[in-house]
């Protein structure tokens, strides 16, 4: 039974309808990565970047590190509760094996692939990753082979991965552009 969007007897969407489900996880995914986009490019965003770099450094600042970490990982929790909750939504109850290291093996999988470092490279590595998947479990039951394959040629052609791959494409774009001007 998944649970029902009703608001005072108004129904926006089903849940129950495979589309409606669809077009609102995408929405709050949306959604998810503007919210998150405004925040790293906030005074917090630019603190947790300098956290990363040089934590002692921006606590000699004057910053509160261990606030600021607290925080990051507050915002990590709800987000995975979220990405929970829809997984719920969506079988109708909670499988055991989503615990597991494999799922947490491919969700790194999804953030190397994509590229580490920027808040659309994983969504990147998501979508290349399922369609990878899709496509050569249609073509052959050995599957998991040429995946595997794949990946670590990817990796090593493309260390930042895909969004890094796409940065660089951009940025000879544009310096070609501008010779031409």
């Amino acid at each position: 039974m998944k649970p029902e969007t009703t608001l005072s007897g108004w129904a926006p969407f089903q849940l129950n309808n495979h589309l409606h489900f669809y077009y609102f996880v995408l929405a709050l995914m949306v959604v998810t990565y503007l919210l998150l986009q405004v925040m790293m490019d906030s005074p917090f965003g630019h603190t947790i970047r300098g956290i990363k770099v040089n934590e002692q450094r921006v606590r000699s600042l004057g910053f509160p590190t261990f606030r600021y970490k607290l925080a990051a990982f507050v915002i990590a929790g709800a987000l995975a509760g979220l990405a929970g909750y829809l997984d719920a939504a969506q079988y109708g109850f909670v499988n055991p094996d989503l615990f597991g290291w494999r799922e947490s093996g491919i969700v790194l999988m999804m953030v190397i692939l994509g590229g580490m470092g920027t808040l659309y490279g994983p969504i990147l590595g998501a979508f290349a990753l399922v369609l990878l998947q899709e496509f050569l479990s249609n073509q052959t039951k050995h599957w998991l082979l040429p995946m595997g394959l794949f990946i670590i040629i990817a990796v090593l052609v493309l260390p930042q991965g895909m969004s890094g791959m796409l940065e660089r494409w951009a940025m000879m774009r544009r310096s070609s552009g501008g010779r031409r001007a």
